[in-house]
């Protein structure tokens, strides 16, 4: 199992915990592991004061949503930019290669800064959800603290 499968089952179980049975037909929550009125197993999740659905994504994406705070994708690409090359003097004027690449061609800056999220993801260190990144120790973290309650 890969340390993102192994992440995706963590966050799973913490849906789990976090939520209950949900019998869409009776319109109850069920305790046990099927509805004492109509006898269904077949449960969505009930998430006080969120909602109600089937499957645990939407979970997921709003329990790293509210409990984590993504990352800024541009300050890591022009940190990134920075560490790599060198200031450029003109003049009496100094910039940095984030500030010249931001101003010149801010295409390139957007495509890069996405791809540098993509690449940081694919090598495990963040985690995408929401359209957003998310540092993975902050999720584990956050886990951490769902698990020990």
């Amino acid at each position: 199992m890969t340390q993102l499968q192994e992440l995706h089952a963590r966050l799973e179980a913490a849906a789990y915990k976090v939520t209950d049975n949900f019998c869409y037909s009776c319109y109850k929550i069920v305790k046990d592991n099927h509805c004492p009125t109509c006898h269904s197993d077949d449960f969505m999740r009930h998430l006080a004061g969120v909602g109600v659905e089937y499957g645990t994504e939407w979970v997921i994406e709003h329990l790293i949503s509210t409990r984590c705070t993504p990352v800024d994708g541009e300050e890591m690409f022009a940190e990134l930019l920075d560490e790599c090359y060198e200031e450029v003097k003109i003049g009496c004027c100094t910039f940095s290669p984030s500030q010249i690449m931001k101003e010149l061609d801010p295409v390139s800056f957007r495509v890069g800064t996405q791809e540098n999220l993509d690449s940081l993801a694919e090598d495990g260190q963040l985690y995408e959800a929401n359209g957003n990144h998310y540092n993975i120790t902050d999720i584990e973290q956050m886990l951490d603290d769902i698990e020990s309650e």
